[in-house]
């Protein structure tokens, strides 16, 4: 789990172009990535989201987040952004 927070409102122009990038490439990243399952991108206010990433095991996680990060900073975004994230196994899934 990652908590961004931008220096962009998410509202901008710029800041939904990062976001459509982030849907269409970003997503793209991940799903190149040995042990992926999931990705969800959620809205914390205008300038913070919150995004989780379901992984088989922990280190498919750490090494996926890495090429992820990797492709954010290629992108530009990542100079956008202050990110802070956990990683653990899940204890509760309603799958």
């Amino acid at each position: 789990m990652t908590i961004a927070t931008w220096d962009v409102d998410l509202d901008t122009p710029a800041g939904r172009e990062m976001i459509a990038r982030i849907a269409d490439e970003g997503v793209a990243v991940f799903r190149r990535q040995p042990g992926f399952i999931a990705y969800r991108l959620m809205r914390a206010g205008s300038r913070r989201a919150v995004a989780m990433a379901e992984w088989q095991d922990e280190s498919s996680a750490l090494a996926g987040a890495a090429k992820y990060r990797e492709w954010l900073a290629e992108a530009g975004i990542m100079a956008h952004l202050t990110l802070e994230t956990d990683t653990g196994p899940v204890l509760v899934s309603s799958d």
